[in-house]
């Protein structure tokens, strides 16, 4: 009744992962007792609309996402940073009881058991992934089950330019990604393919966000806001969001007054640094660039030719 892989694994692990196997065979048996008691629930339409957010850490996710939050009227949930492949809502509510914080717990467990609150907006962002580890076409399968069904489904791609993207993460000492044998600078390309449709990883109403013209221009927002049936408000993008620790340089100090900060000038900060420089030695990198963003004036100089 159970894949074989996974009895296997919870007999051969090392004593340390016994645990995490276990955790695993529990999830898989609850999920297949889910999936048949539970078919009148996944068939019920329980978010209005569903936003599935990708973005390299840094990259403005965070500012991007409070923004969208507040288009949208009505309940909204935004559950930040999730694990591919998981289950969300169980992943919240048993690392609230790893830690012993009992706060919105039982909501966490009912929504983890499938009995989920409707929601006009849910929201949800993947960071540092690759594509093809979002885009499963196994998870999909559970997708109803795990954040019950939605009427209308979305995937945001956000992309930042490489020269203020690396240095706010150089800044934050992020430069390790969750997918494995990759670097930073090979998922941006990866993104990049898939912003400009070279790829179709995200197959629900795709919608690419450019931060820099999101930074920059109103009529962009006005755009994007449109492009997700959402009412343009531009309430929240002159906050900082406190997910991610605000600003990798000014952290929350420009709060209320998100404009005055530098986002588009973060590279200068480590212009003479040679090991930032040499990222630039890569014409890959700089052709995506050069076709998404156009020249970002001054840094010329960066390129190693």
């Amino acid at each position: 009744m159970y894949p074989e892989s996974l009895i296997a694994q919870f007999f051969n692990e090392p004593i340390g992962s016994l645990q995490k196997a276990k955790r695993k065979l529990e999830h898989r048996i609850e999920d297949i007792i889910r999936s048949v008691s539970q078919s009148h629930i996944t068939s019920t339409v329980i978010n209005q609309k569903e936003i599935r957010i990708i973005g390299l850490r840094r990259s403005g996710n965070h500012a991007i996402i409070r923004w969208l939050e507040k288009q949208q009227t009505g309940e909204v949930l935004h559950l930040n940073n999730i694990r591919v492949n998981e289950n969300p809502y169980r992943d919240n509510y048993e690392n609230l009881l790893r830690k012993n914080n009992s706060k919105n717990i039982e909501r966490w467990q009912q929504e983890a058991r499938g009995f989920f609150t409707k929601k006009d907006c849910l929201l949800y962002s993947y960071e540092d992934y690759s594509l093809n580890q979002i885009a499963n076409r196994r998870f999909e399968k559970t997708h109803d089950l795990y954040f019950g069904k939605s009427a209308e489904r979305y995937d945001v791609i956000i992309m930042r330019d490489p020269f203020n993207l690396l240095a706010s993460r150089i800044q934050q000492n992020y430069r390790a990604v969750k997918a494995p044998q990759k670097t930073d600078i090979d998922l941006w390309i990866e993104y990049a393919k898939e912003y400009l449709g070279e790829t179709e990883y995200l197959k629900h109403n795709k919608v690419t966000i450019n931060y820099n013209r999101w930074f920059n221009q109103v009529d962009y927002r006005q755009e994007i806001a449109s492009h997700l049936n959402l009412e343009f408000s531009d309430d929240g993008f002159h906050e900082v969001s406190q997910r991610g620790g605000g600003s990798s340089f000014d952290g929350r100090e420009f709060h209320g007054k998100a404009t005055a900060m530098d986002v588009l000038g973060r590279w200068k900060v480590f212009a003479e640094d040679t090991a930032y420089r040499k990222l630039f030695d890569n014409k890959e990198l700089l052709e995506y660039s050069e076709t998404i963003f156009g020249s970002i004036p001054g840094t010329k100089f960066l390129e190693i030719s």
